[in-house]
């Protein structure tokens, strides 16, 4: 486990403390999977990763990163903590892991 990866509790601590949260599947997947979450914010990988900077130019933006299973926020989220966006993290198991 990485320090940027959250579990569950975690997650729902972090929501209280004012962090957004960023879905990066496509705009199709939620209705496919039937999972999302109403305050999740849609910006689809990879141009998230292409254009974190325009996104998010402040980089101590409190951001969860979230998709089906994990594999593309984490990589997301990777990628925004080695541009030195130190307050991002990922949700263990993605969207699926919150059931």
């Amino acid at each position: 486990m990485n320090n940027y990866e959250i579990n569950k509790n975690k997650f729902y601590i972090l929501l209280q403390q004012g962090y957004k949260i960023i879905d990066v599947r496509g705009k199709h997947e939620d209705k496919m999977t039937g999972l999302s979450h109403p305050d999740a914010i849609n910006i689809p990988y990879p141009g998230i990763i292409q254009k974190a900077e325009q996104f998010f130019p402040d980089k101590n933006e409190k951001l969860i990163i979230v998709c089906n299973y994990g594999s593309r926020s984490g990589l997301t989220a990777k990628t925004y903590r080695q541009k030195g966006y130190v307050n991002t993290f990922v949700l263990l198991g993605g969207l699926f892991g919150l059931n």
